[in-house]
């Protein structure tokens, strides 16, 4: 019997400045949970640990090539998560194979990876990992290198074949989506590894809910939930020789460790300045901001709020406000603002006339019930920290200690004050 423990989708952040813009995608978190999972892993000691994709979550400025970012500055963050990522698996004390997704940065992956498709046994089974890229509209095809690699293992496929297939996109099931998820050429892979002979399994990422197992001629295929958003969930296949796949999906659970409590804290005047009159819309942190999140953290959790339709972001597309934020954190430096997470919003029933992400974004009314659940706590056991008295009315609404910070710019002094209630 050959095991395999999937895990997907990191999305991780520690050198990297910022938060991912999808507030479930608990980026700067993965290294402590990480750190848990390595338990079980050690706990199954399985034959292969296999990553499929998403292992950072590069900012998109990079991504694109923006000009106006420190793109250098990032690029050498980027090394040194991939870094952290490989002294991780290494670490395990286990076979490990992982391959790039669509949020990564590939000159930097294969630096620390290496860029071509890799083959290697594992006990009876062969492994494939395939390096596959989006092309044109974000539709991700297997192309040169990784489709050579395919078409090779294909054509040596017989009888005895038993292989598993690693890459990040979908072939199988159909997910109903506004983004693509499979591969624009997934019905021609999908129809070459029904028909070879042999049997394969195919394990992919991207899709964050993940899919069930779906069996197409001689290929059971499928994407697993990804790990960065809670449970925080990962799959074990067993298999036999010329007998059954066994999947169990279990999770880590909790994404933090109990606490007093969790402040929330409304960017606008708390954590940056208001725009100059004139100037370009850009979020300008408060000469304070980092010492302000580090004596927030010395009491527990600690959570940015910071609202999209705000003067510095209110033109800005979803892109544009993920640029804007992470530049933000970025002329921070790096061992400033790491707070454990961030949640963009909009007020009640706001139209930007953006595209907005699929996955729900949150409003005034919900910051503090979203917040509090993410972190495991009652609603009782939040601080909201706002200047705005709307949003200090929702919080109290919800339960939330919500402290009168309305009287001008407060300082550094006051809002520790006010979150230590």
């Amino acid at each position: 019997m050959a095991t395999i423990f999937h895990v997907t989708d990191l999305h991780l952040r520690q050198a990297l400045p910022g938060h991912a813009g999808h507030l479930h995608r608990l980026s700067r978190r993965m290294p402590a949970l990480l750190d848990a999972l390595s338990g079980r892993i050690a706990a199954v000691a399985p034959d292969l640990v296999a990553v499929t994709g998403d292992l950072l979550d590069v900012p998109h400025a990079l991504l694109d090539g923006e000009p106006g970012h420190d793109l250098r500055a990032i690029t050498q963050a980027a090394l040194a998560d991939y870094l952290l990522v490989r002294r991780w698996l290494d670490s395990l004390g286990r076979p490990w194979m992982v391959l790039p997704g669509n949020h990564d940065h590939g000159p930097a992956f294969d630096v620390v990876f290496g860029s071509e498709p890799v083959t290697r046994p594992c006990g009876h089974l062969t492994i494939h990992a395939f390096h596959d890229w989006e092309q044109a509209g974000n539709q991700a095809l297997r192309i040169g290198p990784s489709r050579r690699h395919f078409e090779q293992a294909i054509a040596a496929s017989g009888v005895e074949t038993d292989e598993v297939h690693l890459q990040h996109f979908l072939v199988r099931p159909h997910v109903d989506y506004h983004y693509p998820l499979l591969y624009g050429d997934a019905d021609d892979i999908a129809r070459r590894v029904a028909d070879a002979p042999g049997r394969r399994l195919l394990l992919s990422g991207h899709w964050h809910e993940g899919t069930p197992m779906v069996q197409v001629g001689n290929a059971l295929m499928g994407a697993c939930p990804a790990f960065c958003e809670p449970p925080h969930r990962f799959r074990v296949f067993r298999i036999d020789p010329g007998g059954p796949i066994a999947m169990e999906e279990d999770a880590l659970g909790a994404s933090f460790t109990a606490a007093k409590q969790l402040t929330i804290v409304d960017r606008p005047g708390l954590l940056t300045l208001p725009p100059a009159d004139g100037a370009a819309p850009r979020l300008v942190p408060r000469s304070d901001m980092a010492r302000i999140i580090a004596g927030l953290a010395a009491q527990g959790h600690v959570a940015i709020a910071s609202p999209w339709h705000a003067p510095e972001t209110g033109t800005a597309t979803w892109r544009g406000l993920q640029y804007a934020h992470d530049a933000f954190f970025q002329a921070l430096g790096s061992d400033a603002g790491q707070a454990d997470a961030l949640s963009l919003y909009l007020p009640p029933g706001a139209q930007p006339g953006r595209r907005l992400p699929a996955e729900p974004i949150s409003r005034e009314p919900d910051l503090v019930p979203r917040l509090a659940a993410l972190f495991g706590m009652a609603p009782a056991a939040v601080t909201l920290l706002t200047l705005d008295p709307a949003r200090r009315a929702a919080g109290i609404a919800a339960g939330a200690a919500c402290p009168d910070l309305s009287d001008g710019m407060p300082d550094i002094d006051a809002i520790l004050a006010a979150a230590g209630r």
